[in-house]
């Protein structure tokens, strides 16, 4: 029986077929050829959540449209899948051919979250390819990864050949060019990657070794003559030439996000001192009002998708949002088509034009204040101003809202019960704040996440608190009982690895194959997520999960990141760090 004939099989045996088929309206199929590059692209979560992920159909497109280029998908099989396949022996293969990944020229990973590492690893095994980057032989793929946890690529420099570090649309093409004249030459698998890391935002992490003190991480040093000592970060500046796919995969089932996603705006005004993706993005950039309308509406002829998500790190700075939001509308209404904004800053342009809420669909509405105490919002650079607040959300409730969700931090130095009893505070007034528009309370959901300090910030030094902390926090919480107000506390040990993870260095990779050896999948998922596994990984390796996440970093300190170049500016971090007066 052929592989196909199996595969049949197989997929009328387990949960959602759909995420394995292929075929959707707008995918590509081209001929594989002699000279052809051929690139499976993967996302380590399951299709739902992939094919939700602007980025991903951003570089599956932009490959694609290179004619020497052959791009395919591949996602992480849920488990059923996965037996499955190992019961029949059938690899890991990509949806468009089915051909198996193995096979390709490259396999390249989105990076966007610490805690997909070892579906990552598990995707490599699936695929028979080396799990490690030294033991891979001439024939296997090229391993890829890019996306935003790859600013600290050192926890996964074991298993990376490649990491892009920053944006993909200007340097992908120059890439497959490079790669392209080398292809089919008798240059060595090493040779390659070495010109390739000439490539401003290439990383190739086998030119370059850990140097420690037992475990105390002391500095990389450069191997190999031509390999860069500093790896910039590849920024596309105009953004209104910057490649977006029109025609956007549209799914055959149900996806997390269903919708047209239009980035706006690229970078962040602001400068909330927690916030790694703000920093990482810079320099601020700008989508033009006429390109966006254009954009959109050639994206809705190819999709029909009922919904445009505007996508950016704080939506409500972009400076012509109102114009944008009349125009969109005013385009779009006769189509039924609605519009989203995922998340709000509390600021005085949200409540200037009444039209800017009114049109947008009234769904959930979304606001980060962060915290409530004033010297926090100091102290994190992101001040909000209770009174503007409560302007908007009553703006809000006059167009018709009547749910809030609501983002706040909890672990920054200082007085815990001062914060939590702020948190309330605030969320009890919101709440009430519906009752002036003649209805009753607002139903409130406040999102309450431990602090998590990440590389490139100037929080980057500092360490989280401890479990013991957390869960003392968690159940005063969760506690308090208001009839209108729901209060969710995210995992506390998820978020303990995730900050072990993210300031981790080239150790921290041999921890995380252990904790794969051990079981570890799907870590992002509560109901698959394993405390006990990485603790144990972690001791077996002579670190301790706990004391990691806690770590606080001298500032004399090399990082394990400090090679990294994403154009912010060490100095800066820690006098911004210092002037917060966190650091002690």
């Amino acid at each position: 029986m052929n592989t196909m004939s199996i595969l049949t099989q197989i997929l009328q045996k387990v949960h959602k077929p759909g995420r394995y088929i292929g075929g959707e309206i707008n995918s590509v199929r081209k001929l594989f050829k002699t000279d052809t590059i051929s690139f499976a692209l993967a996302f380590p979560d399951i299709y739902e959540i992939g094919m939700s992920h602007l980025g991903l159909v951003t570089v599956y497109h932009l490959l694609n449209e290179i004619e020497n280029v052959n791009c395919e998908r591949v996602f992480a099989p849920w488990h059923d899948m996965e037996a499955e396949m190992k019961k029949e022996g059938i690899p890991l293969f990509t949806l468009e051919s089915k051909k198996p990944v193995r096979e390709f020229d490259f396999f390249g990973f989105s990076m966007t979250y610490e805690l997909n590492c070892t579906n990552i690893l598990n995707m490599l095994s699936l695929s028979d390819v080396s799990i490690l980057s030294k033991d891979r032989k001439e024939d296997e793929p090229i391993v890829v990864a890019g996306g935003g946890a790859n600013c600290n690529p050192e926890p996964m420099s074991d298993f990376i050949d490649i990491f892009v570090i920053g944006d993909a649309e200007e340097l992908l093409p120059e890439f497959m060019e490079m790669y392209a004249s080398m292809k089919n030459t008798n240059m060595s698998r090493n040779d390659k990657l070495l010109r390739l890391s000439g490539i401003e935002g290439i990383y190739v992490p086998r030119f370059y070794s850990g140097e420690y003190e037992g475990n105390m991480f002391k500095g990389l040093n450069r191997l190999t003559d031509g390999a860069p000592a500093c790896i910039k970060k590849r920024a596309v500046m105009d953004l209104d030439k910057a490649y977006y796919p029109v025609k956007q995969l549209v799914p055959y089932i149900k996806v997390i996000h269903d919708r047209i996603s239009m980035e706006i705006m690229r970078g962040c005004p602001n400068r909330c001192r927690f916030c790694q993706a703000g920093y990482i993005s810079r320099p601020l950039r700008l989508r033009k009002v006429e390109t966006i309308i254009n954009k959109c509406l050639e994206t809705y002829k190819h999709t029909g998708h009922n919904q445009i998500s505007l996508l950016s790190l704080s939506s409500v700075n972009y400076p012509y949002l109102a114009e944008l939001i009349k125009a969109l509308n005013g385009t779009f209404e006769k189509y039924g088509v609605g519009l989203s904004i995922p998340s709000l800053r509390i600021d005085e342009s949200f409540y200037e034009v009444p039209e800017m809420i009114a049109i947008i669909k009234k769904t959930s509405l979304t606001f980060a204040p962060e915290t409530a105490l004033m010297e926090l919002q100091k102290a994190i650079g992101k001040e909000t101003n209770f009174d503007i607040f409560c302007k908007s959300v009553l703006e809000a409730y006059t167009h018709g809202w009547e749910k809030l969700k609501l983002y706040f931090m909890i672990g920054f130095p200082g007085d815990p019960e001062k914060e939590i009893s702020s948190i309330c505070k605030w969320t009890e007034t919101i709440s009430q704040l519906r009752t002036r528009v003649g209805k009753g309370p607002a139903e409130i959901k406040a999102s309450i996440n431990p602090f998590v300090p990440k590389p490139h910030t100037p929080f980057q030094w500092l360490g989280m608190q401890d479990e013991n902390f957390f869960s003392r926090q968690k159940d005063i919480l969760l506690g308090k009982k208001y009839k209108r107000l729901k209060f969710e506390v995210h995992d506390v040990p998820k978020s303990l690895l995730e900050g072990a993870l993210s300031r981790g260095d080239r150790l921290t990779g041999k921890i995380i194959f252990s904790a794969w050896k051990k079981g570890a999948r799907f870590d992002a998922w509560p109901e698959f997520f394993n405390f006990s596994i990485w603790d144990e990984a972690f001791k077996e390796n002579g670190r301790d999960l706990s004391k990691e996440a806690a770590r606080f970093i001298p500032l004399e300190d090399p990082l394990p990141w400090g090679h990294i170049d994403v154009g912010t500016d060490v100095a800066k971090l820690k006098s911004e760090l210092l002037e917060s007066g966190f650091y002690k």
